[in-house]
């Protein structure tokens, strides 16, 4: 019976443990802890308001709170102009004490801006915040330039003072709207305190200063409108100092001054993009573009003086330099590394021609575009292989410009440096073509079909161009040296037969090649030049040829003709399937 009785204590004991876990897992009141407490009443359901009287509230609400206010201040604030205005007309407040009511009213346009920002005004705060700059600004201005109250490097460090403080407003804030107006007020500062040419140094390291606090911010901050505001305005200073100055002899602190300000904004897209590109966009383009251009064009006004042209090209390669050393650094950066290299490649080819002139300019840029060439197709960089075809490109018009401007006196057959020019510019053509066949399909196959034509075309006129040397001693298309008129149109005659063999000659040659290498695109060129060749005959031989040249132009082009035909029709390559 003992066993029994302790059998159920137990048993009640944990009967009353498990109510207890129970009771606390469902947040009621144990046994042990008595009866339970009173739980509190429901809250009582309001209902809601309709839409209608809510919305007629909140539009009196904006009526009353924001638009009389804002009236109000408005109101506040031309009052108060007109009062400052009839006490300065009437000698009331002298000129000391006008000076301190413009920087107390400044002062407390900024201290009420900030109450304005903390309700979420924030619009109406930037606003009191531009005026109450402007008014401290002008006010300091009018100290220095109109009442001569104190002399000009205090008022510099004042206007550098409130320039500071806004910028530290706007670091603290987050508004870029501030750093602009920080912005702005710098820029001003120089122009307010009329800071003659002749303090070229420090002018410029005030600027410097200046972008290095943009710099700063922009580092903090990405914003690009305040990167674009630092270049214009900097732009602006030094167009206007280089129109004032006309002393060259502070070229080399101009030079110093103007590598600083380059330096300074090429390193702003990396500042605001990052590491790495966060999104497309065209500023990590453009940016770079005007900053690199601008100070191109500023270099070239430096050494605009004649006996300081030969320094042109070695600046412009120090520019080209720099683009690619900063391309190099900045990979990360897609769209503005590829800036960068376009702009350096830009820059070495836009100083060849500062400093040679003629073929020697062809030659350096068909040099150029085959090292551009090179480095594309051994790191199989697509945006190599783009600039080393605008190169090229550039090249083959230069050439046709040579071809057709010719030159004021007779040159040798064959013997001369434009028939080389185009013989290297035919070699680089070929080399391009045939490494650009197995680059795969894409740019390279472009690149290979624009250089085999423009293979073609260069030996074909080239030789055509020789050809025009020969019969008419020396002088290019369309002249003619040899003074003799009577025989002019046998020596005309003479060189359209030779033309019409030449192309001939070059078109079986081309049609030969493309049969062997199974080239469709060798054979079109080929049909192309013989139809030119055709054209040619058939007009020029029957109007102007004589008796012996007319039977042997067609007889060799019916041959030529027919042989290709045969060879089409027979089809031995198998070239149908």
């Amino acid at each position: 019976m003992a066993s029994d009785d302790d059998f159920r204590q137990q048993l009640a004991e944990l009967s009353a443990r498990v109510a207890s876990l129970e009771a606390a897992l469902h947040g009621l009141p144990s046994a042990k802890d008595g009866p339970p407490a009173a739980q509190p009443a429901p809250p009582t359901v309001v209902p809601k308001a309709p839409a209608r009287p809510v919305e007629a509230a909140s539009l009196e609400s904006r009526i009353g709170a924001q638009l009389l206010n804002r009236i109000g201040i408005l109101a506040v604030l031309i009052g108060v102009a007109w009062f400052l205005k009839l006490a300065f007309d009437r000698n009331w407040i002298g000129p000391p004490v006008r000076v301190w009511v413009g920087l107390a009213g400044a002062a407390g346009l900024i201290v009420w801006s900030e109450r304005f920002r903390r309700r979420g005004f924030s619009a109406f705060a930037y606003s009191l915040k531009a005026l109450a700059t402007s008014i401290a600004y002008l006010s300091l201005w009018a100290a220095s330039s109109i009442f001569h109250l104190a002399p000009t490097w205090l008022i510099f460090l004042g206007m550098t003072g409130l320039t500071v403080a806004n910028a530290v407003l706007a670091r603290r804030q987050d508004s870029e709207l501030l750093g602009l107006y920080a912005l702005a007020g710098g820029l001003a500062t120089p122009a307010l305190l009329s800071m003659e040419h002749s303090e070229e140094v420090f002018l410029f390291s005030y600027l410097v200063l200046l972008n290095l606090g943009a710099l700063v911010l922009l580092a903090l901050h990405p914003w690009k409108r305040l990167a674009w505001a630092a270049l214009l305005g900097t732009m602006f200073y030094y167009v206007g100092w280089t129109l004032s100055e006309g002393d060259p002899s502070h070229l080399l602190v101009t030079v110093f001054f103007l590598a600083l300000f380059f330096a300074g904004f090429a390193a702003a897209p990396r500042l605001i993009l990052g590491a790495d590109e966060r999104s497309v966009s065209f500023f990590p383009i453009a940016f770079p573009i005007t900053n690199a251009v601008a100070t191109w064009f500023a270099l070239m006004a430096l050494f605009a003086a004649r006996s300081q042209h030969s320094s042109r090209p070695w600046v412009t390669l120090a520019l080209a330099a720099a683009c690619l050393m900063i391309a190099a650094g900045s990979r990360g950066i897609v769209a503005f590394s590829r800036t960068n290299l376009g702009l350096g490649v830009f820059f070495v080819t836009v100083a060849v021609p500062l400093q040679f002139h003629g073929p020697v300019v062809i030659l350096c840029w068909l040099g150029e575009a085959l090292a551009l060439f090179a480095v594309a197709k051994a790191g199989s960089r697509a945006t190599l292989r783009i600039f080393s075809a605008a190169v090229l490109i550039l090249a083959a018009l230069a050439l046709l410009v040579d071809w057709i401007a010719g030159t004021p006196q007779p040159l040798a057959v064959l013997a001369n440096l434009h028939f080389v020019t185009s013989v290297i510019a035919a070699a680089v053509f070929a080399t391009v073509a045939v490494f650009s066949l197995d680059g795969g399909r894409g740019g390279w196959s472009y690149l290979a079909g624009f250089t085999s034509v423009a293979f073609s075309l260069t030996i074909l006129v080239a030789v055509s161009l020789e050809i025009h040397h020969y019969w008419f001693c020396g002088a290019g298309f369309f002249r003619d040296f040899c003074g003799g008129y009577e025989q002019i149109q046998r020596r005309t005659i003479a060189a359209g037969w030779s033309y019409s063999a030449w192309w001939m000659a070059y078109g079986a040659a081309l049609m030969t090649a493309g049969f062997l290498r199974r080239s469709a695109f060798l054979r079109w060129q080929a049909l192309v030049v013989l139809g030119l060749s055709i054209t040619k005959v058939f007009l020029n031989g029957v109007s102007q040829q004589s008796q012996g040249y007319r039977v042997l132009s067609f007889l060799a082009l019916g041959v030529l003709l027919l042989a290709i035909s045969f060879v089409y029709q027979r089809d031995w390559l198998r070239l149908r399937g």
